[in-house]
């Protein structure tokens, strides 16, 4: 398969702008990137394509974070998120592509309705450890096929209440690793085969621009006003994702 000029140029904005968001708010690059790449490209190329800018970025905010003490649940979390991730990756494999691009719809939808509302993971007192695995083996699951890991992640890190420096360590690891496998799978699966491992890569250089424009705009913008914007885009894409795969 082959990709006209056009959609590599359409593609490379969409990287750029994704990493930029990621850049001004902190969030939101496989997020926002995936499901607009989606309809450009169908989900089984979109995800990997955008799997390899992101552990790239990942690395770069791991390298720049530091080790900020370890959260003793984290162990849990990140050894089901590792089994969760390679189970997940197959499913792109074995999903039909109109399957495939209603999941991730719906997960991005799922997330814009969780932030809109304000929704969090509830999880009882004194059982943080007892569902890490748990949670890490459902948010694996998710990022492996879907490419979208923030949602279950940033909940559950947020329910533990930690100091701003632990969270921002916990939740760039657990991203990282994530990615890591999420990467390691789809090449093991032949994924990166031809123009896609090539779209991949030169994805990393809008990504790069991206992010830096992104931290330059950081304290020029309001942040509520542009997470509105943010997730109303995102919603506008998951939607029609999520019509192109269950009524075509």
């Amino acid at each position: 398969m082959t990709y006209s000029p056009l959609q590599l140029a359409v593609a490379a904005l969409v990287v750029c702008a994704a990493s930029m968001i990621k850049g001004a708010i902190g969030f939101g690059f496989p997020l926002v990137a995936v499901p607009l790449l989606s309809t450009i490209f169908g989900p089984r190329v979109a995800i990997p394509v955008i799997a390899i800018p992101t552990l790239l970025s990942n690395l770069i905010v791991v390298s720049r974070t530091g080790r900020s003490g370890f959260v003793r649940p984290l162990v849990l979390l990140l050894a089901g998120l590792i089994v969760g991730t390679g189970i997940g990756a197959l499913l792109i494999t074995s999903l039909d592509p109109h399957v495939l691009a209603a999941l991730v719809g719906a997960v991005a939808v799922l997330y814009v309705a969780a932030t809109a509302f304000r929704l969090t993971l509830k999880i009882p007192i004194g059982a943080e450890q007892r569902v890490a695995s748990i949670v890490g083996v459902f948010a694996g699951l998710m990022g492996g096929s879907t490419g979208i890991f923030a949602p279950v992640l940033a909940s559950y890190m947020h329910f533990l209440q930690l100091s701003k420096r632990e969270f921002v360590f916990g939740i760039t690891l657990l991203f990282f690793v994530g990615n890591l496998v999420q990467v390691s799978s789809y090449f093991r699966l032949g994924l990166y085969a031809g123009p896609v491992l090539h779209a991949a890569l030169l994805a990393c250089l809008p990504m790069a621009v991206g992010t830096w424009g992104g931290l330059l705009l950081q304290d020029r913008l309001s942040p509520a006003v542009f997470e509105r914007v943010v997730l109303g885009v995102v919603f506008l894409a998951s939607l029609n994702l999520l019509f192109r795969g269950l009524f075509r």
